[in-house]
């Protein structure tokens, strides 16, 4: 397998297989692929896993890619404006996505479901189950804007907005806290919560909430129908 990042503020992904070569990825993200590669929809995480990634608003489904004479090409993006990263994992090394931001993994990869607690579920922004991959082999992620990637040493703890999580090692530790201000919880616009992470290890995130970002293209929507009207 081959893979390449196309373009700068709004990224796409190719693909190539050799033959019998297979990837997943996640519905709906599909741009291009060659006659030659088979798609086949999949329950990766089983009939649990479909159910729970319908619940947090992902898709249900995913697809598998396979090139079945030769070699063959198939490409995929995201949703909204933003890069793509790709993310090499070793034997049994662990990587923790935002369930938006998956795109697209290696055969070997295996794909699971990670439970959070009640309040990041309903006020954390980044839903009830977010997906846990192991490697060997490579995932690729979509990452709404810019890329920001910090690498936690284990000396301190960083809080972070969670509507701008894209992904992390699993190596960190994760949980939801209450902002220390009320006060500007209430008029800061940060809303009620942040993700606190503490350990070693590599923490990716939307430069721009898909949340946000999403909702403003709808409140101008809006407002630019009711303004023609």
């Amino acid at each position: 397998m081959e893979s390449k990042i196309i373009g700068g503020s709004m990224q796409a992904l190719s693909i190539a297989l050799g033959e019998n070569e297979v990837v997943y990825g996640d519905s709906g993200r599909l741009i291009s692929k060659s006659d030659n590669i088979k798609m086949t929809p999949k329950l990766v995480g089983g009939l649990f896993g479909a159910i729970t990634r319908k619940v947090t608003g992902a898709t249900g489904m995913l697809t598998e890619f396979k090139s079945t004479t030769g070699f063959g090409n198939v490409s995929m993006s995201g949703t909204m404006p933003g890069k793509i990263k790709e993310i090499d994992l070793g034997d049994s090394e662990e990587f923790i996505a935002e369930h938006y931001a998956f795109l697209a993994a290696e055969n070997t990869v295996k794909f699971s479901m990670e439970t959070l607690n009640f309040g990041a579920a309903f006020f954390g922004g980044s839903g009830l189950v977010l997906q846990k991959f192991t490697g060997p082999g490579k995932v690729f992620i979509h990452v709404t804007g810019d890329i920001i990637e910090y690498e936690l040493d284990g000396s301190s703890s960083m809080e972070i907005d969670p509507g701008h999580i894209a992904g992390f090692d699993a190596t960190l530790s994760y949980k939801v806290t209450f902002v220390d201000n009320i006060k500007t919880a209430m008029f800061g616009g940060v809303g009620l919560f942040l993700a606190k992470f503490t350990g070693k290890g590599r923490l990716m995130l939307h430069s721009v909430s898909r949340y946000k970002l999403s909702s403003e293209i709808f409140l101008q929507g809006e407002e630019a129908a009711k303004n023609k009207g």
